[in-house]
């Protein structure tokens, strides 16, 4: 009994929290009349459109999302239909990265060239429409992350209302749970381009491999993994609760089979459990 009262007890206070956080957040936004919402389909860019479009109306609010060989076409129809079903004022936008040298040699400076592709061309609108601001999804967890998208949001004065609110990941989600949206739990989704290792270039044909392997295993039935790209070889990291599901030979043959087929000429299993930002962090152990 007193471990029931006690759990409530933090159910309780917890709400209160994330009904305070979400107050805040609304409050911040209410700063501006009006903005464009630089949206990737992601759980922290979902609430900031959702939360924009609340509180600044829909006449005054434009999610935009980038639409380029880095994004995985199952994660934009499910980020239109989220879209449309909110009926948020959405415009999808093509960038064009892959027209710059800088983002194709895929340095450490990749994410950098990609994010401010998008903030250019969000600035234009911003200037043609005459908006307020520019939001971005950035969360106060991503502060103590390498992120170099964040130098080309300082440099466009972009808006991070998760951040000036101090809202972290599970902040957010917790706030998306209250305020209904469907994707609160999602598994992150960066670019198809985060599988390459740095300093191997970006194509489009390793993008359109990692693409295929990584929409197949969600499939059948993997969630939160990744696909990462080392030359011929696709190496498949998978969350602990997945990782059993390898012991069934029928479905590491199927897993093979078809990477093969996408072009791969060897899949391997991380041993260690799926992390975001592997790749990263075991290049600069190095």
């Amino acid at each position: 009994m007193k471990q029931r009262c006690l759990s409530l007890v933090n159910y309780t206070s917890q709400k209160a929290s994330t009904e305070s956080k979400l107050k805040y957040l609304k409050k911040f936004i209410s700063n501006y009349s009006s903005a464009i919402v630089a949206y990737s389909g992601g759980i922290d860019s979902s609430l900031i459109a959702q939360l924009t479009n609340d509180v600044l109306g829909k006449n005054n609010t434009l999610v935009v999302i980038a639409v380029s060989p880095s994004l995985n076409q199952k994660e934009f129809k499910l980020a239109t239909n989220l879209a449309e079903t909110n009926n948020w004022n959405f415009k999808p936008i093509f960038t064009e990265e892959f027209d710059n040298d800088n983002y194709l040699k895929n340095d450490i400076s990749r994410c950098f060239h990609c994010k401010f592709e998008l903030y250019e061309k969000l600035e234009k609108i911003f200037d043609l429409e005459d908006y307020q601001a520019i939001f971005n999804g950035t969360n106060f967890d991503d502060l103590g992350d390498f992120r170099p998208g964040l130098d080309a949001a300082k440099k466009k004065n972009i808006v991070s209302p998760l951040v000036k609110c101090k809202i972290t990941k599970n902040e957010v989600r917790q706030i998306a749970k209250l305020i209904g949206l469907p994707n609160w739990d999602k598994p992150a989704q960066p670019c198809l381009s985060s599988r390459v290792p740095y300093g191997t270039r970006i194509s489009m044909d390793s993008l359109k491999r990692i693409e295929k392997a990584e929409n197949f295993l969600s499939d059948i039935g993997f969630s939160n993994f990744r696909v990462r790209m080392h030359g011929d070889l696709a190496k498949i990291e998978v969350s602990e609760k997945d990782f059993a599901k390898f012991s069934n030979y029928k479905v590491r043959e199927k897993i093979v089979n078809n990477f093969k087929n996408f072009g791969f000429k060897f899949v391997s299993l991380d041993l260690m459990f799926f992390n975001s930002g592997n790749l990263s962090r075991a290049q600069f152990d190095e």
